[in-house]
């Protein structure tokens, strides 16, 4: 590691601390990741069925990928502090005041997600990611993979922080210990370690960030006008529709592929270790490696882990290295989008590039889902799918691959 690498690391750790906090505390972290704990509770206390809930994930989901672009284009304006914070604040607000007034109206309940999805629009990466490419250059890989990790680190703990809540408290206690997480431990955290303003930033009349430091890039029109926004965006619409198809249904899958249900929980209870393990490592390598590179051999190591799927009475081992895979794929995709945004288009209008990158994003996450359920219908089993995602994958390397160099805006 370089001397300039480890002083931004050194003047930076700080923001590097609150961002990973910001992530694990968002709609991408702790609401994602703890959702599932609520669905047998409010299924048995309200007469819902687990569908039904599950659905409410959607509008997680869609209300997220609405407001993305929204959120990047108010703190290319103003800066990413005060939304941070702000939205920080009312997602907690949501789940100490809202959730826990459930009446068993199950259009309630949707209602909630989706305000709550787009109040807190505030907290997904679109925002914590903008100061991380700001404050880091040489080190921006591994420092978006550290930042990023925070929701894996959140997908080990989570769960079993919501299950015990839920244990002594009932659903209405789970919701409030989420809510209380958030306010009093987060919010403190990004209010006195989130700084956004860089020293590092280069004179550039052109554009000034929030602090008044000039960031090179292109404009949001000028992208949109550029082969790699397309590439990036079509690619891994792909790309996320696969993982989350697969993860969404990895016990299922593996069921399927003839391991017991007790079998299939162990394993897919490595994905959140691969996700912190993936997000750190491919951080790393994104330093030392063209980004084109790293995530087509990423894509190709995941492709075949769903084709070693396919194999008749897949050997334990064999499951536990393809499940792996899935994870590191999920670890690597916000990572990729993150930063081949910032190294392609430049930090100029960071936010608003970013933003309609990560819908593209979402967007692919929301139909991954329903593809594999409307394609397990059909064909009465995930073979095809598996097949199907090997396929896929290898074209989305290849798009993705396709990259040229970046521009040079020092």
């Amino acid at each position: 590691m370089g001397s300039s690498t480890e002083d931004e690391f050194r003047r930076g750790w700080r923001i590097l601390l609150a961002s990973s906090v910001g992530i694990a505390a968002g709609l991408s972290g702790i609401a994602f990741y703890t959702f599932g704990v609520f669905i047998v509770p409010l299924v048995e206390t309200f007469g819902w069925t687990r569908g039904q809930v599950s659905i409410a994930a959607s509008f997680l989901i869609i209300g997220t990928a609405i407001t993305a672009p929204i959120v990047g284009t108010i703190i290319d304006k103003y800066g990413a502090r005060k939304v941070g914070i702000g939205s920080t604040i009312v997602l907690s607000m949501g789940y100490l005041l809202a959730l826990p007034q459930l009446n068993g109206n199950l259009y309630v309940f949707y209602a909630a997600w989706l305000a709550m999805a787009l109040i807190g629009g505030g907290t997904t990466p679109v925002v914590w990611t903008r100061a991380i490419n700001i404050w880091f250059d040489r080190g921006r890989g591994l420092a978006l993979g550290l930042t990023l990790a925070g929701s894996g680190t959140t997908g080990i703990f989570g769960p079993v922080y919501v299950t015990w809540l839920i244990g002594l408290y009932g659903w209405k206690g789970g919701y409030i210990g989420v809510g209380s997480l958030i306010l009093f431990i987060a919010v403190p955290v990004l209010f006195f370690l989130f700084k956004e303003g860089a020293p590092q930033a280069t004179p550039n009349p052109s554009s000034t960030g929030s602090h008044g430091q000039a960031l090179r890039g292109f404009t949001l029109d000028e992208s949109l006008r550029s082969v790699p926004f397309w590439i990036i965006s079509g690619g891994f619409f792909l790309v996320s529709a696969v993982v989350a198809g697969l993860l969404i249904n990895v016990v299922p899958i593996l069921i399927d592929r003839g391991l017991t249900q007790l079998q299939a929980a162990q394993i897919a209870g490595t994905l959140g270790v691969a996700v912190v393990v993936g997000r750190v490592g491919i951080g790393y390598l994104l330093d030392r490696f063209r980004a084109p590179l790293v995530a087509r051999v990423l894509l190709v190591i995941t492709a075949v882990g769903c084709a070693l799927l396919t194999i008749a009475g897949t050997p334990t081992w064999v499951a536990v290295i393809s499940v792996m895979s899935m994870g590191l794929a999920a670890a690597a995709e916000v990572d990729l989008v993150a930063y081949l945004s910032s190294r392609y288009f430049g930090m100029k209008a960071y936010g608003k590039i970013y933003g309609w990158q990560i819908t593209a994003f979402y967007l692919g996450a929301a139909f991954g889902p329903i593809s594999v359920g409307l394609a397990y219908d059909h064909f009465g089993g995930y073979l095809q799918v598996l097949y199907g995602s090997a396929a896929i994958l290898v074209f989305g390397a290849l798009v993705v691959g396709s990259l040229g160099r970046p521009p040079d805006f020092k």
